[in-house]
Order: C-alpha cells, then sequence, then structure tokens
C-alpha cells in the first residue's frame, strides 16, 4: 500500500455523487449511479496525488477472453474461473483441450496475468501463470499480457484495494449476472512502480509460494505415514515421514 500511496486512503462516506452528462454518459458511456460513487473519484485522485498513473489499456499488449473448450482426453490444460484464486493460479484438477482450430486462439503463456470476469464471489480474482506449460483460458477468463509490470506485480495491485474498487465500479449487470470485459479492464487505472520495488515485491511473493508448495507436500507426507502406521507399524509411519522431511529440506536449501 506505501508503494501505491494509499496507507492512509480512506474511501469517501457519500452515496451521491452529482455529475453533467458531459462527465458521465457521454465519456463513459454508463447510466447507473454506481459507476459515479464518489469513492471511486476517491481512489483516483488519492493514486494521482502520489504517484505516476496510466491506463492499463495503453500498457496492455495482449487482453482478450478465452473461448468455450472443445474437452479432450488430451491437449492443453483449461483454466477456468475455479482456478484463478487470488494471487495465484491452482491447476489441480484441471480438464484438457485441443487447440483451437483458429489462428487468433487465445493461448496462456508463462508471465501472463489471468482475470476473471464472471460471477459473484470470482469476478476480479487475478493472479499471475508462472507455469512453463501452456494452457487455454476457457470464456469465463480474460488474459493480460504486459511489459510494464512484473506479473506478480500486476496481479498484486488487481487484487489491492484499488484494484478491486475498479473492478466493483466497472462490471455491468446485476443478479449474479455480473460481467468484467477485457474493454473494462483496459480502463483501469494503474500506478507506476518502480523496477528495484517491483523486484522485492516478485522475491517475497516467490519465497510465500514456495513455502505453501512445502507446506502442502509436508501435509500429504503426514497423511501417508499416518496410513503407514496403520498398515505396518508407528516407526514404519515415523520413519517415512523423517525421510520426507529430509528431502522437502534438502530441497529448499538447494
Amino acid at each position: 500500500m506505501d508503494s501505491l500511496g494509499l496507507t492512509e486512503f480512506a474511501p469517501s462516506p457519500k452515496s451521491v455523487n452529482i455529475k453533467s452528462f458531459k462527465d458521465s454518459f457521454a465519456s463513459t458511456g454508463r447510466l447507473d449511479a454506481e459507476h459515479y460513487q464518489p469513492k471511486y473519484e476517491a481512489l483516483y485522485q488519492a493514486l494521482a496525488k502520489t504517484n505516476k498513473i496510466f491506463k492499463l489499456g495503453d500498457r496492455l499488449s495482449f487482453n482478450q477472453r478465452g473461448s468455450q473448450p472443445d474437452y479432450a482426453e488430451e491437449g492443453l490444460p483449461v483454466v477456468n474461473s475455479k482456478h484463478v484464486q487470488r494471487g495465484q493460479v491452482n491447476m489441480s484438477d484441471t480438464r484438457f483441450a485441443s487447440l483451437p482450430d483458429k489462428t487468433n486462439a487465445v493461448v496462456i503463456q508463462q508471465g501472463d496475468v489471468l482475470m476473471n470476469g464472471t460471477g459473484v464471489g470470482t469476478i476480479g480474482r487475478a493472479a499471475p501463470y508462472l507455469y512453463s506449460e501452456k494452457a487455454l483460458p476457457d470464456n469465463h477468463v480474460t488474459v493480460l499480457r504486459t511489459d510494464a509490470m512484473s506479473p506478480i506485480c500486476l496481479a498484486l495491485y488487481l487484487n489491492s484495494i484499488a484494484g478491486q474498487y475498479q473492478v466493483d465500479q466497472h462490471f455491468k449487470g446485476s443478479s449474479g449476472q455480473i460481467e468484467l470485459y477485457p474493454a473494462d479492464i483496459a480502463n483501469f487505472w494503474c500506478t507506476e512502480i518502480d523496477k528495484a520495488t517491483q523486484q522485492k515485491i516478485d522475491k517475497l511473493a516467490q519465497q510465500s509460494f514456495t513455502l505453501k508448495a512445502q507446506s502442502e507436500r509436508l501435509l500429504e507426507a503426514a497423511k501417508r505415514a499416518v496410513e503407514i502406521a496403520i498398515e505396518q507399524d508407528e516407526a514404519a509411519g515415523m520413519a517415512y515421514l523423517v525421510r520426507e522431511t529430509d528431502v522437502v529440506i534438502e530441497e529448499s536449501s538447494s
């Protein structure tokens, strides 16, 4: 939040904002009052006050949703909205699909940022795609690609109060049928974050990813150790757990 200049940001308690036609529908194409709530204007002013800001669309080299996948027994893994968590793409329990037979097919590459574009509770979640294997997004996931910010930092920004306020401001629809389109994401205001700060954030995030992966491996090892203790004896279970723990420790120190 320090990097964004929002440490002391307090949203406006006002619920009414008076706008002229020129400053509302004529410039945004939006007539819904929620889009013009004072808290969104306060956010923009806070960002602009302490940072150099830019429209995200001006820095994106790619901004497009996927399509309905043609599922198959093999092919590329398909990423849908349940896989895109806040800050991390969970590739467990993925299905596969063949690459669409068209030249403009959307393919996820390492370093892309994925953002959910539909659904109450899932809309606006963003995560960096850090896997080396390419994947296919379904029609609820938008793929963002840019050199202006590291994928980890961009995803963190989109998941922050700055990004989520703009999700709330720009999504369309109601009653559970809400959508955040690529054109809406392009209108997000982002702030410049210097390279040194980005590198620090990336390093901390990578460390957290590593620790999470290690904890998940140790949890699975503990479950298996209990099974071995039941099947054989407690000594065998403990021996297995010690071996697996040593492997995790050795890998983390290498």
